[in-house]
């Protein structure tokens, strides 16, 4: 397993961590911070929490932070600045880590504004920009991604014409895959622009892009004092059904070597050409049937999810510890990380919309059945009676995550895991 080998300053000089964040999936990094011998502040935001159906108060982050800030929307740049120049007064910041997209362009700015390390804002900015994004690659001639911001049906059906069909169509700005279509032909066209024209999702455009084929991956990548930190390639899945909406990941990806390193180099290549100048980065890829990498999306922050914990699982290391570490700053070399197993998620949620079940059934069997591989199965149904269709991450109501010696078993073994506790609940899933 690789661990990162340290400078002596590291443990010696105690530092400041600001962590600001809604996920309470982050606990191992308010560990991790406080396993170091950092002083540990956390920023929440309740109205993300409360949207994401999150108890936060049940999380077992308490023993590994030091002071506790609820701010009702952290998104909010002045709240955020003045709760952050408080606790800078305090105790003068360190180091910042915030791991969701919303949070780490105010964080990016203010981190600017008062001189701590972080993520540059500008590059944070464009990267969640997707169609800024894309011309910044294009100009650094990094990818040449067919894409446009288009005002309404005339300039969409223009831009179908000259790339064909199917193409993409998404949120100019926006994350998790919500908003997101692939669209097979004219009529199915117009009716996702039609429903995106005058949809708050959709308030900074409508991205429309050149479908792209292929093998999807991600590269997970640090950067710091110049230096690329390259952790995993991950391989994703998608719903046939609706192409847009991931329904996994397995970690690491079986790849060729050759294909590894196109894919890291790519990735390095499109974060060197935003200029994010420090952070671990997840860099989404389409491996082209030429092996030539396009990307799909650039992420200025730390995979989201369980992610972090299925590197760990596969033998990667603490990545939680990593990105600490990396936004205090500090001088890292990593070397290569030497897997020792493969990991795989699969998320769930209603295919259509259906009547909520009224309880979640007895799921022990899966343990019973699949012992230590099995880490862990998580069924959680959102507040009300009623299931939603599932078209982004956030519609998401079950989670299983596997680990295996064996690639193909690893994935077997969650796929099985979801299809019968589908058939146990009665409703279709997507998987």
């Amino acid at each position: 397993m690789t661990q990162p080998r340290e400078p002596e300053r590291s443990r010696n000089s105690p530092k400041h961590v600001v962590f600001v964040t809604w996920k309470a999936g982050n606990a191992p990094a308010f560990e991790a911070a406080k396993r170091l011998g950092h002083r540990v502040t956390l920023i929440r935001s309740l109205q993300m929490e409360k949207s994401q159906n999150i108890d936060f108060d049940a999380s077992p982050y308490g023993p590994f932070v030091d002071q506790v800030h609820v701010l009702e929307d952290a998104t909010e740049l002045d709240a955020l600045r003045a709760r952050v120049l408080d606790v800078h007064r305090e105790c003068p910041v360190d180091g910042f880590v915030a791991t969701v997209d919303a949070l780490v362009e105010p964080v990016s700015k203010i981190a600017e504004e008062i001189g701590v390390p972080f993520t540059r804002a500008r590059g944070a900015e464009a990267a969640k920009q997707k169609d800024r994004c894309r011309e910044i690659l294009a100009a650094a001639g990094v990818d040449s991604t067919r894409h446009a911001v288009v005002s309404g049906l005339p300039e969409a059906l223009e831009f179908a014409r000259g790339t064909g069909y199917p193409v993409v169509v998404k949120p100019a700005r926006g994350s998790g895959s919500e908003g997101a279509h692939v669209v097979a032909d004219e009529q199915r066209l117009r009716e996702v622009v039609e429903q995106a024209t005058g949809n708050d999702s959709y308030r900074a455009g409508i991205l429309l892009e050149e479908y792209l084929s292929g093998r999807f991956v991600s590269a997970e990548l640090g950067l710091s004092h110049g230096r690329f930190l390259r952790l995993a390639v991950s391989e994703r899945t998608t719903w046939h059904r609706h192409e847009a909406l991931e329904t996994g990941t397995t970690i690491p990806a079986v790849i060729s070597a050759e294909d590894h390193d196109r894919v890291m180099a790519f990735a390095e290549a499109a974060v060197s050409a935003l200029d994010l100048g420090l952070g671990i980065f997840h860099v989404e890829v389409m491996i082209g049937d030429d092996g030539r990498p396009r990307l799909i999306e650039l992420n200025p922050r730390i995979m989201g999810s369980c992610l972090p914990n299925l590197f760990r699982l596969a033998g990667g290391g603490d990545i939680f510890e990593l990105l600490v570490r990396v936004h205090l700053d500090e001088e890292i070399d990593w070397g290569t990380t030497a897997f020792t197993h493969y990991a795989t998620v699969r998320w769930f949620g209603a295919a259509e919309r259906t009547p909520k079940p009224d309880r979640v059934p007895d799921l022990g069997w899966a343990t019973a059945e699949y012992g230590e591989s099995l880490h862990s199965l998580t069924v959680r149904f959102p507040e009300g009676d009623v299931l939603h269709p599932c078209r982004g991450n956030l519609g998401n109501f079950g989670e299983v995550q596997v680990v295996h010696a064996d690639h193909a078993t690893s994935i077997r073994i969650a796929e099985e895991i979801v299809g019968r506790t589908a058939d146990q609940l009665g409703i279709e899933v997507t998987r």
